[in-house]
């Protein structure tokens, strides 16, 4: 949980966000272990609300990871990111804003 109260919103002079009025707060349960000898996964979901401008709306965010261990020196990730939190200026439907990640590493 954390709230943020600013004298003044820069928002539309600068870009920078300083509301007035901002409250979030939310819990995350999840789940990463051993899938297969070469599979690690994780799992989770962060459940929330949050308050704007005297507006509450849902705050979720959902994960997925895996990390593939294709030889004893090199491992690759895969991961995605979905969170449906909503633009309460326009009261639009939510952003939905999606995410996929990789990465690849190899030790020397």
């Amino acid at each position: 949980m954390f709230t943020w109260n600013y004298a003044d919103d820069f928002e539309r002079k600068s870009g920078y966000f300083s509301p007035q009025d901002f409250l979030v707060y939310n819990a995350e349960a999840g789940w990463e272990g051993d899938v297969s000898k070469f599979l690690r996964c994780r799992l989770a979901a962060n459940l929330g609300r949050q308050r704007l401008k005297g507006e509450f709306d849902n705050a979720n965010t959902y994960q997925a990871r895996c990390t593939v261990k294709l030889s004893p020196n090199i491992e690759t990730d895969l991961g995605y990111n979905f969170s449906n939190v909503r633009n309460q200026d326009t009261a639009a439907s939510a952003y939905n804003s999606n995410s996929i990640t990789g990465q690849l590493r190899v030790k020397f």
